[in-house]
């Protein structure tokens, strides 16, 4: 019998990468689900139902993860130290893209190392677009091109090449982080574009051009976990960091939008604020991520002070509001896969339902 320490060895050893690591544990559990007679330990530990609700992703492997991911921080500082010494700042972006991509070879396609492989990407793509950048700005000041949109091309330069990095460093490596810094990339692109047509068209509506690129972030990240509602395949990892993206530029917008800001809170912003964390976090339950409820916490935190704080005395409102915090995530964990059950399966979600990881194969335990 596989352990699943023996598939996370064998990832390690770049025998098979993580989602072929987790198709065989999907399918030992089935098979061992299906076995008409179990019998001891081996019966009371494998007989648990795949949870999808685990929104599981590969960060850390083991402590080998954490020491070369170290070695990778100290080789960027390593050379930007360097090419300033040799007065060639500018080499640095050239370095450190051929180094990433270099050490990705060995770390990320052969020893499959989740940590490093995500220091790396972004050092890759954070390399190319700096580059961009340089080059942009030189055609910018040969052209006479001064001031907002010389800063538009500036994005868009850098934001294209990123984004261009990073497909290309998925193309080869496959790490799930490369979907959400691509995003990330045509947003800088978008926001160079929106620079150029009107310089203060960004400034302006930041809050609801936020809110419009978190939504299409969003649905990008929802195509993916449709396509695998289980999440057995590297798509359900991609569309993690997607989700992670999207959710502060939803949440944070909409509570702006919504209060016109919380820096004057009353009652009634406060209550808003509150049933919006509640919407969110109903959104967050049918969906099976997280994300929006972690984003939204900082907002519910200072609407509970608040009204607290008009009912208290004696310093009491912010640790009761940590304590009511607490109460909420940690409720939210133990019980999430009942209140999923318990939610879900009571909305009118037609035949979404079967694009959405299940919960009525779960139970409640």
């Amino acid at each position: 019998m596989i352990r699943e320490e023996d598939l996370q060895a064998a990832v390690s050893e770049g025998i098979i990468d993580q989602a072929q690591a987790v198709r065989l544990s999907h399918l030992a559990r089935l098979r061992r689900q299906a076995a008409p007679f179990a019998t001891g330990d081996v019966a009371a530990e494998d007989s648990r139902p795949v949870d999808p609700d685990d929104e599981r992703f590969r960060l850390i492997g083991g402590f080998n993860d954490v020491f070369v991911t170290i070695g990778v921080g100290l080789l960027a500082a390593a050379l930007l130290g360097l090419m300033r010494l040799l007065g060639l700042g500018e080499a640095f972006a050239l370095t450190g893209l051929v180094a990433a991509w270099g050490l990705a070879e060995w770390f990320s396609r052969r020893m499959r190392l989740a940590l490093p492989s995500i220091a790396l990407a972004v050092m890759f793509v954070a390399s190319a677009g700096f580059l961009a950048a340089l080059a942009t700005d030189l055609l910018a000041q040969q052209a006479g091109i001064r001031g907002e949109a010389r800063q538009g091309w500036l994005l868009i330069g850098g934001g294209l090449a990123g984004a261009l990095a990073a497909r290309l460093h998925h193309w080869r490596f496959r790490v799930p982080i490369d979907a959400a810094i691509t995003a990330a990339g045509c947003v800088t692109v978008l926001a160079g574009l929106l620079t150029l047509v009107d310089p203060r068209l960004v400034e302006d509506h930041l809050a609801a051009l936020a809110f419009v690129v978190g939504v299409g972030i969003f649905l990008f990240a929802m195509r993916a976990d449709m396509s695998d509602p289980r999440r057995l395949t590297r798509r359900s990892d991609s569309a993690f960091w997607l989700h992670l993206l999207a959710a502060p530029l939803i949440v944070h917008p909409t509570i702006q939008l919504a209060t016109g800001g919380i820096g004057d809170i009353g009652t009634g912003k406060a209550l808003v604020v509150l049933v919006l964390f509640v919407l969110l976090g109903l959104v967050a339950l049918v969906i099976d991520r997280r994300a929006l409820i972690v984003s939204g916490l900082s907002y519910a935190g200072i609407a509970i002070a608040y009204l607290l704080a008009q009912r208290l005395e004696g310093g009491l409102g912010l640790p009761l509001t940590l304590l009511g915090l607490a109460v909420v995530v940690l409720g939210l964990s133990a019980g999430w896969r009942a209140l999923r059950t318990l939610v879900v399966s009571r909305l009118p979600l037609g035949a979404l339902a079967e694009r959405l990881p299940p919960v009525a194969s779960q139970g409640l335990s």
